[in-house]
This record gives C-alpha cells, structure tokens and sequence, in this order.
C-alpha cells in the first residue's frame, strides 16, 4: 500500500491526498515508535523516523524485506511471524510483549501491535505495524523484582537469626541454674574431703562449671547486644584505677608465674563498673594468655582531656593482619590458642569488649607488630550516659 501517489500537476489536491499526506506527516515526525506498513505478505513499505532510530536500519536497508529480519532467528524460524499477520488479518489486530532484534543483533523488549489495512470493499491491502521500546521498563520492572526477591531473602535470613539468638538466649538462661547447682554442690563436698585426689577432682569439676557459666553469660551478653542494639549500661561515679587494680591482683594470682605492671593515677568518671572490669579481665587475660611468658604485660591509663585512654600491652607473636580485620566478630578466635585453658572460650570475649566499650560511647582498637608487640587501647568519655 503506498502512502502517497505521484498527483497531476493541473488537478487539485483530492480530499484522500490530502489525508493521506497528513497521516504520512504524522508517522515520520513520530520518533518514540517504530510505524511501517507492511505489503499483503509481511514485506516493508514504509519506514519512519522512530522505526530508524529504534531498530537501527535506514529506509533505504530495509524496505522490500520480509518483517522477520526483527526477530530472533530461532522464532522467525518457526514460522511465528506468518501466524501473526494471520491473526490480524483474521481478528483486524495483533498485538503482544516480546524480545526483538535491532540491527546490531541487539534485543530490546518491544510492544508491538499489528493492524490490517483493506480497502473500502475490504479487500486485504497490508499491515500497519508499530512497535514501541520497552526494555528500560522492562529492566526496571526485573531489577523491582529482583530487589524484592532480596529483600525476602534478607528478611528471611534477618527472621532466622533472630529466632537462633532468641533461641540461645533462652538456652543460656536455663543452663545457669542446673550449673549454679553443681558449684555450689561441689564446694559444699569439698569441705568433707580429705583425699587431695578427692579435691583435685572437685577442683576441676569447679573450675569446668565456672568456665561454662562464663560461656553462658558471654552468649547471653551475644543474644542481648543482637536483639537489643546493643548493651544495656548503669553508669555510676567511680574510680576506674581502683578496678584495674582489683582486676591485676586477681589476675596475678592466677598467673603466679607472669609479671604483671599497673601504670596509672586515679581515673575518675562515671562509667558500669561491672561491665568495664569485664572488659580489662578478658583483655588483661588475652595478654597474658597469647603474649611472650617471659616478657610483662603492661596497663597503662590516662586522662586526656574529657577522655580516659586504658593501653594493654604485651610482647610476643604478632596478630596476623586477616585476623586483626576481623578480630572483634562474634566467635572470632585468634589463630593461636591460648597457651592456658584459663581464657579459652567461645571467641566472644573480645565481641563483647567492643559492644561494651560501644555502649559507653568509647572505642577499642589494637596494633599489633613483631617489633612492638599487641596493644589494645581502650578510649572512654568521662561521662557515659545510660543506653535508652
């Protein structure tokens, strides 16, 4: 079907020229869409602007071809394309979503709708075909779905863990009291005994009891910084030199062996006491615990401004730098074990330091070389405030 026929040069413009004209104006200046019109069987007649910049072919490449040029060679193959100007012959429109071809061999998500042309006694004259460039919706509407399906996964795996940490929560609060028990049983047998075989073993039994209520209360500490954001604190006014101290004489006594140097005046703010001894205990115990046997661990505190800065120092084998990176997430053990049973545990110990020192709106940070050994340093605000 042609759009325009050549008009005598005396006779004036018929009322279907001039229509014809106009709807030839109105698809070339359409640059959205690709609109050509299709002879009877499915070869191009007219090609417009939008039709060149979406498929990529010029009017002079494309015109006298068959229309499957556009789709990809496995479906022009089975004949689909016949069965589309089947369809709208017979039905007046087809019209679907699919993936096209440009010229570059490229596929675009297209719409594309075809529409049977007959003239006024109905006789079969061709196809308009316009077809429309939907890949960017399309790509918007797969990363939409895509991002939902993420967030499903997310919230998933958010729900699991929740229900994992609830679950140890609940755990650890039950154990605490069979083992209480059992300790308090132990050190009741052990004021009959005589036998020093007899108390050594009521001595371990003591000590395993101990250490796992530790455990317990570190994967409680785990469960309540998880579920809770963090911490809970109870600030009081306190001298923090005085905990060091009651730490390092415990400490001492524990390690009989090991130097230990306290190197600080009065430290004064308002910080928990018990959380913050938790923390020098783990980080004082990992010193003596990983450092060099023969070497001190050094604790140093100072007051710099509004601040209070707490050093734990030790010499011996460096932490390995993969290590560092990660070292305060839960159950993160250090590549060496310790050399005693007295600071082995789940790896919580120093996860748990952090959320503290966090809690109190302070930091921790370590530094560890061959040449100068660990050290951890605490820095505290003199007055921590108590977490909502």
């Amino acid at each position: 079907m042609a759009l325009a026929t050549a008009a005598s040069a005396t006779a004036s413009p018929s009322p279907s020229r001039e229509t014809e004209e106009r709807f030839r104006l109105l698809v070339e200046s359409v640059k959205d869409y690709a609109i050509f019109i299709l002879d009877p069987d499915g070869r191009v007649s007219t090609w417009n602007p939008g039709a060149e910049r979406i498929k990529g072919y010029a009017a002079a490449e494309i015109v006298g071809k068959h229309f499957s040029i556009f789709y990809p060679p496995e479906v022009a193959a089975t004949g689909k394309c016949d069965e589309e100007l089947v369809i709208a012959a017979e039905e007046g429109r087809f019209e679907e979503e699919g993936w096209r071809l440009r010229k570059d061999g490229s596929e675009f998500w297209a719409n594309v709708t075809i529409t049977a042309l007959r003239d006024p006694d109905g006789t079969l004259v061709g196809f308009a075909k316009v077809t429309q460039d939907l890949t960017t919706r399309k790509q918007a509407e797969e990363n939409l779905r895509a991002l939902a399906a993420e967030r499903a996964a997310l919230a998933e795996k958010e729900r699991v863990q929740e229900f994992q940490e609830r679950f140890l929560a609940i755990l650890g609060h039950d154990l605490r009291n069979p083992l209480a028990s059992i300790d308090m049983g132990a050190g009741i047998l052990r004021q009959s005994l005589t036998e020093p075989a007899n108390i050594r073993i009521l001595d371990r039994m003591q000590s395993s009891s101990r250490r796992m209520t530790r455990m317990i209360e570190q994967i409680l500490d785990l469960t309540r910084s998880r579920l809770a954001g963090g911490l809970e604190m109870f600030p009081e006014v306190m001298d923090l030199r005085l905990a060091l101290t009651r730490i390092v004489e415990e400490l001492r006594v524990a390690f009989p062996a090991r130097s230990i140097v306290l190197d600080c005046s009065s430290l004064q703010g308002m910080w928990d006491r018990d959380r913050l001894e938790q923390v020098f205990s783990n980080l004082i115990g990992n010193a003596l615990g990983h450092g060099d046997p023969n070497a001190p661990v050094t604790v140093q505190g100072t007051m710099d401004g509004s601040r209070v800065r707490v050093s734990v120092h030790n010499q011996g084998t460096p932490i390995p730098l993969e290590v560092v990176a990660a070292l305060f997430n839960p159950f993160r053990r250090g590549e060496r074990e310790s050399r005693t049973s007295k600071t082995a545990g789940l790896g919580l110990g120093l996860y748990i330091s952090h959320e503290i020192v966090r809690g109190h709106g302070g930091t921790i940070d370590v530094v560890s070389t061959a040449s100068d050994g660990t050290t951890f340093l605490v820095s505290l605000p003199i007055h921590a405030t108590q977490r909502p």
